[in-house]
C-alpha cells in the first residue's frame, strides 16, 4: 500500500495530460527517490509498481532514501519540457519539494527535462532549494554518463564470476534490447570489454547478427541519435525484423533488457535461447509466473532492484555532493566516486544473491532471493529504528529530569 498518491491536473499550462506521483514509503533521513516518466499510457497502477520496486531498489543499495515514481500522462512529447516545469511548479506549490521527494530522469525525461523541473519548483521555493528536487540536471551528474548502464554491465559479470559459468566477456554474445540511455551506454562498456553485441533493438525494430554486428557502426549509429533501422541499411549480413519483440528469441549467451520495461511475456518466456537475463528495465516481466517459466529452463534472471540499481546509486552521490556544496570537484573526479560507490554497493548484493541461491539450491527464481533480502534488510532497519526511538527517549527523560530544576 502505498503510503502518498498526488495526480495533479496540467490543464492549465495548455497541456492536455495528467502527473502522478507515488510515494511508497518516506525515510526520516532523505526524501523519497524515483524518476519521472513520460509516455501517452501512463498509469496510476504504473507508477505505483514502479515506486514499489524503487523501495526495494534503495534498501538493496543500502541508501537512506524512501522509494516514489513521478508519471506524466502526455501525448505530445514535443512538450515534455513544458510538463516538466508544471509537474515541478504545482509540486512545490504543495509544499512537497524539495524535501519530501527528490526526481530523477525516466522514460523520455532527459537532464534539459530535469532542468525544466527544477526551473518550475524554483518559480516557487527559489533556486538554491529547487537544486535538491532533483538529481540527473545538466548541472549534476547527467544519466548519459551511464551510471545505470555500468550496474548492469557490473551486475553480469560479478553473476558470471560468482556462479563459475564459463561465459568470458572477451567474446561473448549479447543480445541488446533498447538502444537510449542504458542499453546505448551497456553496448559501449561491452564493446569494450570486447563483447559481440549480436542484436539490438528499438521501437523501429529488431537487428540480429550471429557474428556480431559491426561495433564502429554501432556506435556511430547510436550517438548520432540513430535508429535499429537505419543502422539495418548500414550494416551487411544482418536480419531485420520490424517487430522489436523477435530479437528476444534469437541465439546469445547474455540477454540485456534495457527497453520500456514487460518485455518477457508468456510466448516469449518459453522461446529464450540464452544463459543469462540482465534486467537493466524496470519491471522486466509482464507476470511473475514467467519468471518461474524462465527459471525453470535454466536461465539466470538478475533481479532489476540489483542489476539496474546504478542510476538511483549515482543519484544519490550527487544528492550527497549537492547538499555538502562539493558540486565543483570535476566530472572526472565525481564519476570515479559513482563507479566507486555503484561497484560496492552492486558487488555486495550480486555476493548476497548468489550465496542465496547456491545455499538453496536455486529452487526460486534470483528476485524471489532478491525480495528475500530486501525483506531481511527493511527488519533489520525496522528494529534499529527502535532502538533510536528508545534511546532518544531514555536520553529525553534523564534530560527532563536533570535539568528540571531550572524551570522551577
Amino acid at each position: 500500500m502505498s503510503e502518498q498518491i498526488i495526480k495533479i491536473n496540467l490543464d492549465k499550462y495548455c497541456l492536455n495530460s495528467e502527473a502522478i506521483l507515488v510515494v511508497d514509503t518516506v525515510e526520516k533521513t532523505a526524501p523519497a527517490k524515483g524518476g519521472i516518466r513520460i509516455h501517452p499510457r501512463v498509469t496510476e497502477k504504473e507508477i505505483a509498481l514502479l515506486a514499489g520496486e524503487m523501495t526495494n531498489k534503495c534498501i538493496l543499495a543500502n541508501l537512506p532514501f524512501g522509494g516514489a515514481k513521478g508519471g506524466i500522462r502526455l501525448d505530445d512529447l514535443s512538450q515534455v519540457d513544458r510538463a516538466m516545469y508544471a509537474f515541478g511548479r504545482e509540486l512545490s506549490k504543495l509544499e512537497f519539494l524539495p524535501y519530501k521527494w527528490c526526481a530523477a530522469p525516466d522514460i523520455n525525461t532527459n537532464s534539459k527535462a530535469v532542468d525544466a523541473f527544477i526551473a518550475g519548483c524554483a518559480s516557487v521555493k527559489g533556486w538554491r532549494k529547487s537544486r535538491l528536487a532533483a538529481t540527473g540536471k545538466s548541472s549534476g551528474i547527467p544519466h548519459e554518463l551511464g551510471s545505470t548502464a555500468y550496474g548492469v554491465v557490473l551486475s553480469l559479470e560479478k553473476t558470471i564470476e560468482k556462479l563459475g559459468f564459463d561465459i568470458p566477456m572477451d567474446g561473448a554474445g549479447v543480445i541488446v534490447e533498447g538502444i537510449g540511455e542504458v542499453g546505448g551506454n551497456a553496448i559501449r562498456f561491452l564493446l569494450k570489454k570486447g563483447a559481440r553485441i549480436l542484436g539490438v533493438s528499438d521501437i523501429t525494430g529488431a537487428l540480429y547478427c550471429k557474428d556480431g554486428i559491426d561495433g564502429k557502426l554501432l556506435m556511430h549509429t547510436i550517438q548520432s541519435g540513430g535508429s535499429v533501422k537505419q543502422l539495418s541499411n548500414l550494416a551487411g549480413n544482418t536480419n531485420f525484423n520490424k517487430n522489436n519483440w523477435a530479437l528476444l528469441e534469437q541465439e546469445a549467451d547474455v540477454l540485456i533488457l534495457a527497453g520500456p520495461g514487460q518485455s518477457i511475456n508468456e510466448k516469449i518466456s518459453g522461446n529464450l535461447k540464452v544463459k543469462i537475463i540482465v534486467e537493466g528495465a524496470n519491471i522486466a516481466y509482464t507476470d511473475v509466473s514467467h519468471r518461474e517459466t524462465v527459471h525453470a529452463n535454466g536461465i539466470i534472471s538478475i533481479p532489476g532492484i540489483i542489476a539496474n540499481s546504478g542510476g538511483v546509486i549515482s543519484s544519490y552521490e550527487e544528492w550527497l555532493l549537492e547538499n555538502q556544496d562539493l558540486m565543483t570537484s570535476s566530472a572526472q573526479t565525481q564519476w570515479e566516486r559513482i563507479k566507486s560507490s555503484i561497484y560496492s554497493r552492486i558487488d555486495f548484493n550480486i555476493t548476497k544473491l548468489v550465496q542465496k541461491m547456491k545455499d538453496d539450491h536455486m529452487a526460486h527464481t534470483p528476485l524471489y532471493y532478491a525480495h528475500e533480502m530486501a525483506l531481511e534488510r527493511k527488519e533489520n532497519q525496522r528494529k534499529s529504528n527502535r532502538i533510536l526511538r528508545n534511546k532518544t527517549k531514555e536520553i529525553n527523560i534523564d534530560l527532563e529530569r536533570k535539568f528540571a530544576v531550572f524551570t522551577k
